[in-house]
C-alpha cells in the first residue's frame, strides 16, 4: 500500500513540476529552427520499349531491359537481304551527367553455319542505328562494334533507337542469323 502512495506521489509531483513549463512556453514566445536534408543517388533508369515502327519485321517480349526482333523475310527468292526497319522508343532518365553506350555483341547479323572459303555467298549482315537522345543523334555501324557518347547534363525523355538492315548485296549462306544489340545508360563518373 505504501509502494502505490509513494508511485501516485512521484507521477503527480512530475505532473506538477512539468506543469509551469507548459504554461511558461504558451504564455511566452519560442522559435524552433529545423533543417531538412536528403540525399538523391546518381543514376540512369530505362523503362519498357515500344515500337513505334516495324517494317519487314516484329518486336515481342517488351520489358524492361529486353525486346526480341524477329526479321520477317530475312532474303528474297534469290537469297539477298530483304531491308528492314524497327523504331523503339525507350523513356528514359538520369539525373546527371552521363554516357550512352551501345553495342553490337556480333558485329551484325552473324549466321551460325561455318565460315565460308569465298564465293558468292556471305554469312554476315551489317546494319546501322541511329539513337536519338538528350537533343541529339548518333549513327552507329555494327561493323564498329560499339559507340560511346559523354552527355554533359541531366536528361530525361525517350531514347530513340532506329534499326536499319539494308536490302540487298551479296546472298546469304544458309543459317540461322543473330545479333545482340546492347544499350546501357550509366551515370558519368
Amino acid at each position: 500500500m505504501i509502494l502505490r502512495s509513494l508511485s501516485a506521489l512521484l507521477a503527480t509531483t512530475a505532473f506538477v513540476t512539468a506543469t509551469p513549463v507548459l504554461a511558461q512556453s504558451i504564455d511566452g514566445s519560442a522559435a524552433i529552427q529545423t533543417t531538412f536534408r536528403g540525399a538523391v543517388a546518381a543514376g540512369c533508369r530505362v523503362s519498357t520499349a515500344t515500337t513505334t515502327t516495324a517494317s519487314n519485321a516484329s518486336v515481342s517480349a517488351l520489358s524492361p531491359g529486353s525486346a526480341d526482333i524477329a526479321i520477317s523475310q530475312l532474303v528474297d527468292d534469290d537469297g539477298t537481304v530483304v531491308g528492314s526497319t524497327v523504331v523503339l522508343s525507350l523513356p528514359a532518365v538520369c539525373n546527371q551527367a552521363h554516357t550512352l553506350n551501345l553495342e553490337s555483341l556480333r558485329g551484325g547479323l552473324q549466321g551460325n553455319g561455318p565460315p565460308l572459303a569465298g564465293g558468292p555467298f556471305r554469312t554476315l549482315v551489317p546494319y546501322t542505328v541511329t539513337v536519338d537522345w538528350a537533343g541529339g543523334s548518333q549513327l552507329f555501324a555494327t561493323g564498329d562494334e560499339s559507340l560511346s557518347l559523354s552527355i554533359g547534363d541531366a536528361a530525361t525523355g525517350p531514347v530513340t533507337v532506329t534499326i536499319q538492315i539494308p536490302a540487298g548485296g551479296a546472298p546469304l549462306a544458309s543459317g540461322t542469323y543473330s545479333d545482340e544489340l546492347v544499350l546501357e545508360l550509366g551515370a558519368a563518373g
